[in-house]
């Protein structure tokens, strides 16, 4: 017996010419007619008259019609009030999940099998719920689910404590490596005061000696020039000439034997900053203050940890 709406016998690598889908609601008062588009919202095969007055009136003119070439000709006559819930398919959201592929584990509309399962054999949920309900499959499936329940319960206990540890690690070698910066920052500090007041010391040394000779000079040249003033001034007795002049002779060989002293002296030390190649290695190293050595890697933990296999 045909029923309308539905092939008794679908084959998808036969097409649509094996049986003619016939108007639903043609059927249900006794008439016979060849359907011509299916309505997704009602989910019934219709005629072009019923088409026609499926969209004259206002409450059905929004509903989705498809063409007979865009029908689906094996789609279910069973309503959706027989079917329970409605779960629409990712693949294809306007249709409703109502065939189940054991082959593949894939749930999916009347599309889905017409497009990627034509050559499996395909489960009808309607026609196969009810035995499964009341099956060993089903009751098997809550022991599973609470043993991957428990699992996930293993796996968050342990990513809990894996994140307190990745808090604790962290701050507690930010710790230790800002330490060890303050370590390197106070001796720098400290061989910087030192070298510093090393130059500092060379800078004073050297001003205080070059101080003291240039004085030196300055007030042997002062008695020179007075000297020179008395030897060629017209108003000095001739005696007094003499008595400077040979006290000036004496002074000129004390004066050149200080300067030869001085010529020593006269020269400021040259010195300048050396490196410590040692520190300036380290201004050009990938690994300046330290490296982490990782000691262990994630995904390293198994079920077994978990007591759970």
């Amino acid at each position: 017996m045909e029923v309308p709406g539905k092939r008794l016998d679908y084959d998808p690598d036969k097409g649509s010419a094996d049986t003619t889908v016939y108007c639903q609601p043609c059927g249900e008062e006794g008439k016979r007619a060849e359907a011509q588009g299916l309505c997704q919202t009602c989910e019934e095969y219709m005629c072009d008259p019923c088409i026609i007055a499926h969209k004259r009136f206002k409450v059905t003119r929004n509903h989705i019609i498809l063409s007979q070439d865009r029908m689906p000709s094996f789609y279910p006559t069973t309503k959706q009030s027989d079917i329970g819930v409605t779960v629409y398919c990712r693949d294809h959201p306007k249709e409703m999940i109502k065939f189940y592929c054991p082959t593949h584990g894939d749930l999916g509309c009347g599309d889905c099998v017409v497009l990627d399962h034509r050559s499996c054999k395909v489960d009808y949920i309607v026609d196969v719920a009810k035995e499964f309900v009341i099956g060993n499959e089903l009751r098997e499936l809550e022991p599973s689910i609470k043993r991957a329940e428990d699992l996930l319960s293993g796996f968050i206990s342990n990513a809990r404590k894996e994140l307190d540890e990745v808090e604790k690690q962290s701050k507690d070698e930010m710790d230790r490596l800002r330490k060890f910066r303050a370590q390197i920052n106070t001796y720098l500090d400290r061989r910087e005061k030192e070298l510093l007041g090393n130059i500092q010391k060379m800078k004073t040394d050297d001003e205080r000696v070059l101080a003291e000779l240039k004085t030196d000079c300055e007030l042997a040249k002062c008695g020179l020039v007075a000297t020179r003033t008395e030897l060629t001034s017209g108003d000095v007795p001739d005696n007094q000439r003499y008595v400077t002049a040979r006290r000036v002779q004496k002074e000129l060989r004390a004066i050149h034997d200080k300067m030869e002293m001085m010529a020593g002296r006269m020269k400021s030390r040259r010195y300048r900053f050396v490196k410590d190649e040692d520190t300036e290695g380290l201004l050009g190293s990938n690994m300046g203050l330290g490296t982490l050595d990782v000691a262990g890697e994630f995904g390293r933990s198994s079920m077994l940890d978990y007591g759970l296999v």
